[in-house]
């Protein structure tokens, strides 16, 4: 039975006060999870160009030392398909370093194509 005067539920105070708590929780933890996705597309691009360079070498030794001309004649035979910079999603191969995004290749090196530094303070092109 319900007596006089006695509240069920909350009240407006109450459930603005748990609005800017959520929110204020969501401030802290958001940009933790932004970091982590930064962090895990760097570790990507750093494993793909591992990958390059591995099979860059695999070719050279099937080839008399012979660099591949291009990236894509590493494509299907040593790698399935081109991997990607991850940072910025690109597959794209240049020969010279306009920090665009994807790969640079000069027929001796490959490096990644973009210009700035990671958390840590390396430049992307010195991966």
């Amino acid at each position: 039975m319900r007596h006089l005067g006695q509240r069920h539920g909350f009240t407006l105070i109450e459930t603005i006060l748990v609005i800017i708590l959520i929110g204020v929780l969501a401030a802290i933890i958001i940009p933790k999870f932004g970091a982590q996705a930064d962090r895990a597309r760097i570790a990507r691009t750093k494993a793909n160009i591992v990958s390059i360079r591995s099979a860059i070498r695999i070719y050279q030794a099937d080839h008399d030392g012979k660099p591949p001309a291009k990236l894509l004649d590493l494509v299907p035979d040593y790698l399935p398909t081109m991997p990607l910079e991850a940072i910025t999603e690109q597959a794209i191969e240049k020969v010279t370093l306009d920090g665009i995004g994807g790969w640079v290749y000069d027929g001796s090196r490959v490096l990644v194509n973009l210009s700035g530094t990671d958390a840590e303070g390396m430049d992307y092109s010195k991966y």
